[in-house]
């Protein structure tokens, strides 16, 4: 079997992060770090259970977490891509701890602490999504535990116990003001590393990850894909002849007759060179046909009034029928212009071949 360890999950924006196999195998581990420190903590010193029926309690839901745990350590292995098991996971976690902290006879339990590393270990692997999710659940708990023990913590309240209480609010919060400032500049990374600086439109890798769920998309609601490569014609002589600073200019106009000819869902990127793409969500032939006579319409307009000898080519597919993935496509419409090149010299539009042909 095929295993893609290079991937947990990913979701746009601030939510899920990618974590590698390598984060979610030290992730168990860890687990299982904090499940023998737990049988060790109970059975190590006199007294820590709160009598011998809260002894047994805790081993009974030392053993339950043992065996769960183990057996999303395998899901994990085979599929490390499922949402679902991050959070039955991340609640195990957190009812195994409470247990622990129910029959601990210490009212400030050193258990809480692992509550603290639930947060910040959910929170450095996956993001303020999942740090906000693991500080939802220990509350929760926390206010569970608090029901069960009120008597005893009542009586306990000291300025110590309300010292320890408070401490570990305080590590919470620093914690997720501190992530909050890393993610922030984790997503202008990102985004920064998807953008062509010259033009301000996405770049190959951009462009890459923005087809995939588009593609995704159009296969699971059957609504077709359409795809646009455009490559410039007579640009190498501007470049050469002018220079590559009127070359650059070149191209950021050009892609800004590209934004400007094409919808607000539409997506354009500079593929390499003087060659860009554009996807078109729920776009047949036909209108792809429409937008790629725009977009030479304009080009042919902007050339005539800066005097340059500039025209595009372009290739057009759908998927389907052209193709039904992404690199697929990009390769029968890349085929496409070149054809209109040999066909017709500068300034043509061909259709990709269907697949099969």
């Amino acid at each position: 079997m095929e295993l893609d360890r290079r991937s947990f999950f990913r979701r746009a924006g601030d939510s899920l992060h990618t974590a590698t196999w390598e984060d979610l195998r030290s992730q168990y581990l860890t687990r299982y770090l904090f499940w023998v420190l737990g049988i060790v903590y109970f059975h190590a010193g006199e007294n820590v259970a709160r009598s011998a029926e809260f002894l047994r309690f805790a081993d009974l839901a030392l053993a339950v977490y043992f065996v769960v745990t183990t057996a999303t350590l395998f899901h994990a292995w085979r599929r490390p891509n499922a949402v679902w098991r991050w959070r039955f996971a991340m609640w195990t976690d957190l009812v195994g701890i409470s247990a622990c902290v129910v029959a601990d006879a210490n009212v400030a339990s050193p258990t809480y602490f692992v509550f603290l590393a639930v947060i910040l270990g959910n929170g450095m692997r996956y993001g303020m999504r999942a740090f906000g999710e693991a500080v939802v659940g220990s509350f929760l708990m926390g206010f569970v535990i608090f029901g069960l023990r009120f008597a005893e913590y009542i009586s306990a309240l000291s300025p110590g116990t309300l010292f320890f209480m408070m401490l570990g609010v305080i590590v919470v919060l620093y914690s997720y003001s501190l992530m909050a400032r890393l993610e922030r500049n984790r997503q202008q990374l990102e985004a920064l590393s998807h953008v062509d600086v010259l033009t301000g439109l996405l770049n190959r890798r951009g462009l890459e990850d923005r087809a995939e769920s588009l593609m995704r998309a159009g296969v699971r609601y059957q609504h077709p894909v359409a795809l646009l490569f455009a490559d410039l014609d007579g640009f190498k002589a501007v470049n050469d002849g002018q220079g590559h600073a009127v070359g650059d200019r070149v191209l950021r106009e050009i892609a800004g007759l590209i934004t400007a000819n094409i919808r607000a869902g539409d997506v354009a990127a500079r593929y390499g060179g003087d060659e860009f793409v554009v996807l078109m969500p729920e776009t047949d032939l036909a209108a792809a046909r429409g937008a790629a006579e725009r977009l030479q319409g304009a080009v042919q307009r902007w050339s005539r009034a800066g005097g340059t000898a500039l025209s595009v080519s372009i290739g057009l597919g759908v998927a389907p029928p052209h193709a039904s993935t992404f690199d697929d496509l990009v390769r029968r419409v890349d085929q496409a212009m070149y054809r209109s090149k040999q066909l017709s010299g500068k300034g043509g539009i061909q259709v990709a071949e269907e697949a099969g042909q």
